[in-house]
């Protein structure tokens, strides 16, 4: 039996998504709801004392870290396979899979937080803002949501997000010259990791960025084609809104 406990706008329960899919697993789903703080109450904790989803409970055992859990899927369910059998090409699933945990992971954190969250912030009352930082188990970070509710949007945070994205996507073009798939001509672990990532460069509104790139933009296409990507990606009604039209203006004339 398979549990994944998962927030759907989560870019690395996003990941687990899409390798449970291309592996055709049945899963029961657990919603972890970041927004509400509940991968920090002490029963989620006990699962994954890191205090971050996604989880993966398999016939009652907890494993957790998302690149973690994807190896283990493509080792205790091998066929179809994920990883290539060639070992240079295996080396570099493993570096394409770092490289997104180091960098795309964190790459997109700033623009998320000022186009995403932010506005989300702004639509509660005061009083309804109040309840939710009271909800917060960790008052020191809870106060940044008070003071993220009245701030601007910071473009100049924006910019990091953009700056990163830009060699991203240089390298993967570089890469996507030589190969069908990012790491081998055979789809692999690190196409998977990298379908959460495009979803939110382009639900940001940078795909501007990828356009830019002609076999990067390639890839996408055949990457957003695939069942697993469309089955994986968050329902509309269970994930932050897109940017203003007025700010996805502003990033095109700021960053292009």
């Amino acid at each position: 039996m398979l549990e994944l406990y998962h927030d759907w706008d989560s870019l690395m329960s996003f990941k687990v998504r899409v390798c449970l899919a291309e592996k055709g697993l049945p899963w029961t789903s657990r919603l972890i709801q970041l927004t509400r703080f509940e991968h920090l109450n002490e029963k989620y904790l006990q699962l994954n004392p890191n205090g971050v989803v996604p989880t993966l409970v398999h016939d009652g055992e907890s494993i957790i870290e998302s690149s973690v859990i994807n190896e283990y899927l493509d080792d205790a369910f091998p066929i179809p396979t994920l990883r290539p059998t060639d070992l240079l090409e295996r080396s570099r699933v493993r570096s394409w899979v770092k490289y997104g945990d180091d960098v795309l992971h964190h790459c997109v954190r700033p623009a998320t937080f000022e186009l995403m969250i932010k506005p989300r912030l702004k639509l509660y009352t005061s009083v309804e803002l109040e309840e939710l930082i009271a909800s917060h188990p960790q008052p020191n970070r809870a106060d940044a949501y008070r003071k993220a509710a009245a701030a601007e949007i910071d473009y100049d945070s924006i910019g990091h997000t953009a700056r990163v994205a830009e060699e991203v996507f240089r390298r993967m073009e570089f890469r996507l010259k030589m190969t069908k798939w990012l790491a081998a001509d055979t789809f692999s672990l690190a196409d998977v990791m990298s379908m959460p990532f495009v979803d939110r460069i382009e639900h940001l509104g940078f795909r501007f960025l990828i356009e830019r790139r002609p076999s990067v933009l390639d890839w996408v296409e055949r990457l957003k084609a695939r069942d697993s990507y469309q089955s994986s990606m968050p329902p509309i009604e269970d994930r932050l809104p897109s940017p203003s039209p007025d700010a996805a203006v502003k990033l095109v004339e700021l960053f292009k």
